[in-house]
C-alpha cells in the first residue's frame, strides 16, 4: 500500500467499524514513527467506535489493531472510517460463520455475535444466554461456568430486575460478552460479568413491544406460571424516553424425602444417636407487579445525561409446607411428627424501589467521564403459622419477620488515552443501612431486633494497551475500605464491629499464536455474606430442625487464575479458584433432645475448585450445533467434631469424584421462518462444595418457533422443558456429627407457549452503568 510521508495536520478524528458497519469498541489506534516504528501516541475507541488523537508527530503511520481482526496501517485523514476485517486465520469457513455465532476473544473474555446467527431467533435474552459459550444452566439459574451467577449489563446499564432478560428479545441483541475475570472497575465481589450490546435502532418515533407467555406443569395441575410485559419507547432528536410494566403470576412445588442422623454426648456423658426419616412437600404461589421509566438526553456530541426509576411490588406470596417424620433415639421410635406451615406476607407489604442518575461524556478532546448515583430501598415482611402434631407434645407456632434496607451509592470513572492504551481511574462509595426484627410465639426461642450498617469506600485504577506483535495487556488494582457493624438490641452477645482494608489486583494478557487466540488472567476477589445469612434470629422449622444466620461470618477471599483459547469454532476455558473462609451451610446437634441447628459457617480450610470445558459450534447444512463438555473437580478436606471418634474429630474429604457435564443444543433452521430446537444437559454424580450429588441430572428440552410478518416482528414459540422429569439433584452431606440424605423432585416438567411482538421497536439508549450492584443483590 502507498503511505504518505507526512500528516496533513495533527488532530485526527475517526471511527472504526467491522465489515457489517457496526462500531468496534475498545480497538487500539496508534501513531507510529516512520523512522523506527515506535509508538508516538495512541487511543482506544469508545463504545461507538470513535477515536480522537492529537499529536505533534508530522511524519508517521496510523495503526488500528483489535484481537480477532486484521491489523491495518494507513495514512490518516480527518473524518476517516476504518473497516476492520475478520482475521481469516482465526475463523472457520464462510459457510459456517454465516450461520453459527462467531465467538472471539476481546482481551477480557469471550464475545459471541448474535446478530445474523442462529441465536438471533432463540427467544428472549435469557434463552440466548443459556446457549452462549461460557454459560450453563446451573442449580440456581444461568451461570458462568465455574463462576456462578454473573452481573449483567445491557448497553452499559446494569440489570437489577431479572425480568429485564425476559423482556429483551434475541433479535434485538448485537453481541454478548462473557467476562470471567472482571477488572478493577467492578466491585471486588463480582466474579463474572455478562455485557449485552443491542442492535442500534435508527430514527425517531414511537415504538412498543409486547411479550407474554403461559407455562403449565405436566405433573401438577395448579402449577401454572403466566407473564406479560409491555414496553414503550419514544425518541425525538437527542431525547429518548422509555418505560414499561410487567406482571407475573407463578407457582412452584417440591417433593422430597429426607433422612438425617445426629451423634452426640448427653449431659450424663453417654453417647446418643437421633435419626429422622420423612418427607417434605411444599408449594407456593407468587404474584408480582413491576415497572420502570426513564429518560436519556444527548445534550451534545459525546455528552449524555439521564435517569431511571425501577420499582417492584409483591402482590401475593403464599406458601404451604408439610413435613412428616419418624424420630428414632438409639434405634427406638420415640416420636411421629407432622408439621404443617403456611407462609404469607406479614404486616408490611414487600416493595422495592431503585433509582439511577448518570452522566457520560468526553471533556475536552480525550478525557472520558462516567458518573453514576444510585439509590435502592427495600421493605419486606413475612408471617408463618405452624401447626405441629407429635406423640410427645403438639405445638402451634407463629413467627413474624420484618426487614427494611436502604442503600446510597456513587461511582465516578475517568478515562484517558496514554501511549498505546487507556488509563482508567475511579472511586465507588456504597452506604447501606438495614433493620431486621423477628418474633416468635409458641416455642421458647429468643426474638431478634438487629440493625446493620456497612460502608464501603473504594478506589481503583487500571491500564490496558495493545503492544504490536505481542498482544493486549491489562492490569488493575482496587482498594476497598469496609466498616461493618451488627447490633442486636435483644442479643448483645451477637454484636460485631469490624473494619476491613483490602487490595484486589487484576491482570490479563491476550494474544494470538497463528490461528489460535489466547487469554490468560489472574484476579483477587472477595465475597461478603448476604444480610439474611448475618441475621442472628433462630427460625423454627420443626421441633427437631432450627435454622439461623451467623453474624460472625467473615468475608470470603478468592484467588482466580484462568486460561481461554479460541480456534475456529472451538473454545477451551480453564478456571482455577482457591477460596479461603468459604461460606457453606452447616448442620450440628443443638442439644441432646434431637434438635439440629442449620446455619452458614466459614470453612476453616482452603476450598479449591477447577472448571475446564470445551465448546463446539459447527454447522452442518441447516443443523447448527452448540455443544459444551467439561468437568468440575474440587479439593476440600475438613476435620469437624464427631463424638464417635476417640479424638472427638473426624477428617472428611470432599475430593476425588468430580462432576462431569455435557450441554447439547441443536437448532434446525428451515425456510418460512421455522426453527426447531432439541437441547439437553447431563451432569454426573460428584462433589459440589460439602455435598455429594447422588444422581445423574438429565434435562431434555424441545422447542418449535415460527416467525411471522415481513419484518419478523411477531414470533410464536412452543417449548417443553425437562421432558423426562429428571432435572433434579439428590444429595448426601456429611457434617461430622450430623449426616443428611435427601432426594428431590421439582416441578420443572412443563410446557410453555410464548408470544412476542414489536412495533417500530427503538431500543433505549440508556447509558447509566449504576453503582453499588453487590449491595442490591445482598439486600
Amino acid at each position: 500500500m502507498t503511505v504518505l510521508t507526512a500528516f496533513a495536520k495533527n488532530d485526527w478524528k475517526g471511527k472504526v467499524v467491522d465489515e457489517n458497519g457496526d462500531p468496534v469498541a475498545y480497538a487500539n489506534v496508534a501513531v507510529l514513527s516512520r523512522a523506527d516504528s515506535t509508538v508516538v501516541c495512541g487511543a482506544v475507541t469508545g463504545e461507538d467506535g470513535t477515536f480522537n488523537i492529537v499529536t505533534r508527530e508530522t511524519d508517521g503511520i496510523m495503526m488500528v489493531a483489535m484481537l480477532g481482526y486484521q491489523t491495518v496501517y494507513f495514512t490518516p485523514k480527518d473524518g476517516m472510517v476504518i473497516v476492520l476485517k475478520n482475521d481469516a486465520s482465526m475463523i472457520s469457513e464462510a459457510t459456517v460463520t454465516a450461520i453459527m455465532p462467531k465467538t472471539t476473544l476481546t482481551g477480557e473474555g469471550l464475545q459471541t455475535n448474535v446478530k445474523g446467527s442462529v441465536l438471533e431467533n432463540a427467544g428472549s435474552a435469557k434463552d440466548v444466554l443459556g446457549k452462549t459459550p461460557g454459560m450453563i444452566k446451573g442449580q440456581n439459574g444461568l451461570e458462568v461456568i465455574g463462576k456462578g451467577a454473573p452481573l449483567v449489563y445491557i448497553n452499559g446499564h446494569k440489570v437489577t430486575d431479572a425480568a429485564e432478560l425476559d423482556r429483551l428479545q434475541s433479535n434485538e441483541i448485537q453481541s454478548i460478552e462473557v467476562i470471567n475475570n472482571p477488572g478493577a472497575q467492578y466491585d471486588a465481589t463480582v466474579q463474572a460479568v455478562v455485557r449485552i450490546k443491542t442492535v442500534k435502532r435508527q430514527g425517531d418515533g414511537f415504538g412498543f413491544g409486547v411479550n407474554a407467555f403461559d407455562q403449565q406443569s405436566l405433573q401438577w395441575k395448579p402449577g401454572n406460571t403466566a407473564y406479560a410485559a409491555l414496553n414503550a419507547n419514544y425518541r425525538t432528536g437527542g431525547v429518548d424516553i422509555f418505560g414499561g410494566i410487567n406482571f407475573s403470576n407463578s407457582a412452584y412445588r417440591q417433593v422430597s424425602y429426607n433422612e438425617t442422623a445426629s451423634y452426640g454426648i448427653d449431659q450424663g456423658g453417654q453417647p446418643f444417636t437421633f435419626e429422622n426419616k420423612g418427607s417434605i412437600e411444599g408449594e407456593g404461589f407468587d404474584r408480582d407487579l413491576s415497572g420502570n421509566a426513564g429518560v436519556n438526553w444527548q445534550i451534545a456530541d459525546n455528552h449524555f445525561l439521564g435517569g431511571k426509576v425501577e420499582w417492584s411490588n409483591t402482590l401475593k406470596e403464599d406458601g404451604a409446607t408439610q413435613v412428616n417424620g419418624n424420630v428414632y433415639e438409639n434405634g427406638a421410635l420415640i416420636d411421629r411428627l407432622c408439621t404443617v406451615t403456611t407462609d404469607g406476607i406479614g404486616p408490611i407489604k414487600p416493595f422495592n424501589l431503585g433509582a439511577n442518575l448518570y452522566y457520560n461524556g468526553v471533556v475536552g478532546e480525550k478525557l472520558g467521564v462516567d458518573v453514576n448515583l444510585d439509590y435502592y430501598g427495600t421493605n419486606s415482611s413475612s408471617r408463618s403459622v405452624s401447626h405441629e402434631t407429635s406423640d410427645i407434645q403438639d405445638a402451634d407456632v407463629v413467627s413474624i419477620g420484618e426487614s427494611s434496607g436502604r442503600m446510597w451509592a456513587g461511582k465516578a470513572v475517568l478515562s484517558y488515552p496514554i501511549w498505546m492504551g487507556q488509563l482508567q481511574v475511579g472511586t465507588e462509595e456504597t452506604f447501606s443501612r438495614r433493620t431486621d426484627s423477628y418474633s416468635i410465639e409458641g416455642v421458647q426461642l429468643d426474638p431478634s431486633d438487629a440493625k446493620v450498617k456497612e460502608d464501603n469506600i473504594a478506589g481503583f485504577a487500571s491500564y490496558g494497551c495493545y503492544i504490536p506483535q505481542v498482544g493486549q495487556l491489562s492490569a488493575g488494582l482496587r482498594f476497598e475500605h469496609v466498616h461493618y457493624v451488627f447490633d442486636d438490641a435483644l442479643s448483645p452477645a451477637l454484636n460485631v464491629d469490624r473494619t476491613y482494608n483490602n487490595w484486589f489486583p487484576t491482570v490479563s494478557f491476550a494474544t494470538a499464536l497463528g490461528p489460535v487466540q489466547l487469554l490468560a488472567n489472574y484476579s483477587a476477589k472477595t465475597q461478603r455474606p448476604g444480610y439474611s445469612s448475618l441475621s442472628g434470629a433462630v427460625r423454627y422449622n420443626t421441633r427437631y430442625i432450627w435454622q439461623s444466620g451467623n453474624p460472625k461470618l467473615e468475608p470470603v477471599k478468592m484467588h482466580n487464575v484462568g486460561v481461554t483459547a479460541v480456534w475456529k469454532w472451538m473454545s477451551f476455558i480453564l478456571n482455577y479458584i482457591r477460596t479461603d473462609n468459604a461460606i457453606m451451610m452447616w448442620s450440628t446437634p443443638y442439644n441432646d433432645e434431637g434438635v439440629v441447628m442449620v446455619r452458614p459457617e466459614n470453612v476453616p480450610t482452603p476450598y479449591r475448585n477447577l472448571s475446564v470445558y470445551l465448546n463446539f459450534t459447527p454447522t452442518i447444512g441447516p443443523w447448527n450445533l452448540n455443544y459444551t463438555v467439561g468437568a468440575m473437580p474440587q479439593w476440600l478436606t475438613i476435620r469437624p467434631e464427631d463424638p464417635r471418634e476417640p479424638s472427638g474429630y473426624r477428617e472428611i474429604s470432599y475430593n476425588g469424584k468430580p462432576v462431569f457435564f455435557v450441554q447439547l443444543n441443536n437448532t434446525f433452521t428451515v425456510k418460512g421462518g421455522w426453527q426447531f430446537e432439541l437441547g439437553g444437559q447431563v451432569a454426573t454424580k460428584g462433589y459440589m462444595q460439602n455435598m455429594y450429588i447422588t444422581n445423574t441430572y438429565i434435562d431434555l428440552d424441545l422447542a418449535v418457533q415460527k416467525t411471522l410478518l415481513k419484518d419478523g416482528s411477531l414470533v410464536l414459540r412452543l417449548e417443553g422443558s425437562d421432558l423426562l422429569g429428571t432435572a433434579h439433584y439428590d444429595m448426601d452431606t456429611d457434617f461430622g456429627s450430623h449426616t443428611m440424605m435427601q432426594t428431590n423432585n421439582f416441578d420443572t416438567q412443563r410446557i410453555k407457549f410464548s408470544l412476542r411482538y414489536n412495533f417500530n421497536a427503538a431500543k433505549s439508549k440508556y447509558r447509566g452503568t449504576g453503582a453499588g450492584s453487590d449491595e442490591k443483590a445482598r439486600m
